[in-house]
């Protein structure tokens, strides 16, 4: 997927997948879409805002490290827009975030990168029926 959203109209999705590593995220969204979940992709907190507007998603996955923001910046203005919005929030790197942050920023799980797919898989099919 780009990263612009197209003139397409309102379209729920059921998770988004925020991540400036094409490779990853693309796995992330094969994983999910194995599984029967609506995915879409932004790969900088631009495009997912962006996206948010026209595809709703139900859970979104985040990157810590964005080229144009930071994970929990983003999860706040996501939150902020959507606040049903469940969202993981993953980091390659040691980052540390107080729990009354992360419930604030709508992150309801964190997750150390690289993640064993089916744990995460879980996690959103959780999320999902929640």
């Amino acid at each position: 997927m780009n990263d612009k959203p197209s003139d397409q109209p309102f379209e729920p999705c059921d998770v988004l997948v925020v991540d400036d590593d094409f490779a990853l995220s693309e796995a992330i969204s094969q994983l999910l879409l194995r599984s029967g979940v609506r995915v879409r992709t932004a790969h900088n907190a631009a495009a997912a805002l962006s996206t948010i507007a026209f595809a709703p998603p139900r859970v979104a996955i985040v990157d810590y490290q964005l080229p144009d923001s930071n994970g929990l910046t983003l999860s706040q203005e996501m939150h902020a827009e959507l606040p049903k919005l469940h969202i993981i929030l993953m980091s390659a790197n040691s980052v540390d975030i107080d729990r009354k942050t992360l419930d604030q920023a709508g992150i309801k799980v964190f997750v150390p990168k690289p993640m064993p797919p089916g744990p995460l898989r879980q996690a959103v099919l959780r999320l999902l029926q929640s």
